[in-house]
């Protein structure tokens, strides 16, 4: 069997207007909008943010998710065909629009999200292309509707795509029994501290690395922000932890999408056959792109601007 798509990411798509609001928005109060962009559609959602840097960095990637009437409309369909994304796994919803997110934000940096799932809802049904499941290298999934994410990972089972899982606390997306199920298919699993903490609680784990000794993954990425990030692998019967630097950014304007942009980076460089270390710290220069400009894929970096920062923030050649 062929496999010609390095990675195919499930989840939301997400067509994000973002708020900027003077104060906390309250009821009974009027909220001023600092923004005049406040009605610009920015491109979004996890697996679409993988799928589109990946792809920007050349990979051969497909998004698998459902979209609705309003997909051509938008501007997301041409958006992702430009940047060479293969998009044979979008099932469109004739009556029903593209999932959105409204992300309110205050001057503190703090976050209100109001979603509105639409053509990813459950009252679909979960389809899942088995045949594009079966050309790729990586699964890699991300928040999404949950029987529709579970379906994706039973087809990477069932055809040995091994499972990238960008964690998310969020267990409307991912309840306990599904979490657990997703996570014995795992080869790599992404978090962050916070989401480190709920796991060990959750599963009673008196550390995240148990999850490695129980085979639910062979490599654990725990980001955090401006402390760099800890990967965990097994080696050689032992588990070895490696400490990631951050790359510095240029400035600091939007902090929505690092994480996203940093599995990105990490799965250009696992792709290409990198150790893991080297994996972590293109992820966090990729990440240190992306929070420089507003939105999640506004500022995407060729190769080589990604490559010439690289070797500036950690003085080695990638």
């Amino acid at each position: 069997m062929r496999k010609d798509i390095d990675i195919i990411a499930s989840g939301y798509p997400s067509l994000d207007r973002i708020i900027q609001v003077e104060n906390d928005p309250r009821i009974g109060t009027t909220s001023i909008i600092r923004n005049a962009d406040n009605s610009h559609v920015y491109y979004g959602g996890c697996n679409v943010n993988v799928a589109y840097a990946c792809g920007r960095l050349g990979l051969s990637t497909a998004p698998m998710m459902r979209v609705g009437n309003d997909f051509e409309s938008s501007g997301l369909r041409d958006f992702l065909r430009d940047a060479g994304l293969l998009l044979d796994g979008i099932e469109v919803v004739p009556g029903d629009a593209t999932s959105c997110s409204y992300l309110v934000m205050t001057e503190q940096g703090d976050h209100i999200t109001m979603f509105y799932p639409g053509a990813m809802s459950s009252a679909y049904p979960a389809r899942v292309d088995e045949e594009l499941v079966r050309r790729a290298k990586y699964g890699v999934i991300t928040v999404g509707n949950p029987d529709y994410n579970l379906a994706f990972a039973r087809a990477c089972i069932r055809h040995k795509v091994p499972i990238v899982f960008g964690m998310k606390c969020d267990f409307d997306a991912f309840p306990k029994a599904i979490l657990m199920e997703i996570l014995q298919g795992c080869e790599i699993v992404f978090m962050n501290e916070g989401e480190r903490r709920e796991l060990e609680r959750i599963y009673e784990l008196a550390s995240i690395t148990e999850l490695l000794s129980l085979k639910c993954a062979k490599a654990l990425v725990v980001t955090k922000g401006k402390q760099g990030s800890h990967i965990f692998a097994k080696e050689d019967g032992e588990i070895k932890e490696y400490p990631i630097g951050i790359a510095r950014p240029d400035r600091v304007v939007d902090m929505t999408g690092g994480g996203d942009a940093y599995l990105s980076g990490f799965m250009f460089g696992y792709v290409n056959g990198k150790p893991l270390p080297s994996c972590g710290r293109m992820g966090a220069t990729v990440s240190s792109f992306i929070i420089e400009r507003t939105g999640c894929l506004t500022n995407v970096p060729t190769l080589e601007k990604l490559l010439t920062r690289y070797h500036d923030n950690f003085e080695e050649d990638f």
